[in-house]
């Protein structure tokens, strides 16, 4: 009995055995089979000819620095580089993006290519959020990203107006990205256009030799001092109690000059 039942036990140990070394095979066909598929799908894309090229641009922000002409042609460097014609196997996709994105307005450039022979160009352009306007220097708009950029011819981005001696400051390279300084001030330009409120009340800021901000309200004859680009929602505050609760009592003429950089304190001349 105890004989038949050891055969019993010893011919399932051979048969789950032979099943493992089935599943092994099966699975190690499969394996081979899918990376033969992955490779030929591989080298078939790989072989495909760039037919055309797509440029989409994003014009969310209401900038028109780059048009398409703009994109091609340095994706081309003026022709001396046809894309159309190659194989995908000749093209290097980054050095295409990095290509592009040294464009001053491109802040960045996807570029993909699908099955039918199309490079598509996604475009998102860099948004200025003030313009430094610098009596000794060429004039220069600064980036949502802290980033200087010089002007264009095409187009004309209204944003907040810079001014005064230590404006031409902020056109230093990295100046608003490294520097402690230089970074106060990016905070403030930041935070008056991240507010719709305060992008319509305030119209231009003048720095002066000494780094202390003067506000130019969109409405009305009088100035803002700001003081330093410091305790800035704090200050901001103060002026909107300035705007909301003082200029309707007293008059839109009532005075010259608005401080609001002492603290708990509106000094009104």
């Amino acid at each position: 009995m105890s004989s038949v039942m050891a055969k019993q036990t010893d011919n399932r140990k051979k048969w789950s055995m032979s099943q493992s070394l089935k599943n092994k095979l099966v699975f190690g066909s499969m394996g081979v089979v899918l990376l033969f598929l992955i490779s030929f799908v591989e080298n078939e894309h790989a072989n495909r000819t760039i037919r055309k090229t797509l440029v989409r641009i994003n014009y969310e922000a209401d900038n028109y620095f780059v048009d398409e002409a703009d994109i091609l042609r340095t994706l081309t460097m003026n022709d001396a580089d046809q894309i159309v014609g190659k194989k995908y196997r000749d093209i290097d996709l980054k050095t295409l993006e990095l290509r592009l994105e040294s464009i001053k307005f491109v802040d960045d450039a996807q570029i993909s290519a699908d099955h039918k022979g199309t490079l598509m160009v996604e475009i998102n352009q860099s948004k200025p959020i003030a313009r430094i306007v610098s009596q000794n220097s060429p004039h220069a708009y600064i980036g949502s990203n802290a980033t200087a950029l010089s002007t264009s011819e095409k187009f004309t981005s209204r944003v907040l107006i810079i001014d005064g001696p230590f404006a031409s400051r902020l056109m230093k390279e990295n100046y608003m990205l490294t520097d402690s300084t230089g970074s106060k001030y990016f905070q403030l330009i930041e935070f008056i256009d991240q507010s719709p409120y305060w992008k319509k009340m305030i119209s231009q800021l003048t720095l002066l030799q000494n780094g202390d901000v003067v506000m130019q309200p969109q409405i009305g004859n009088y100035e803002i001092f700001f003081g330093k680009p410091t305790d800035i929602e704090v200050k901001f505050k103060k002026i909107d109690m300035f705007f909301r609760d003082i200029l309707p009592a007293k008059g839109w003429d009532s005075y010259q000059r608005v401080n609001v950089s002492f603290n708990n304190q509106i000094v009104c001349e």
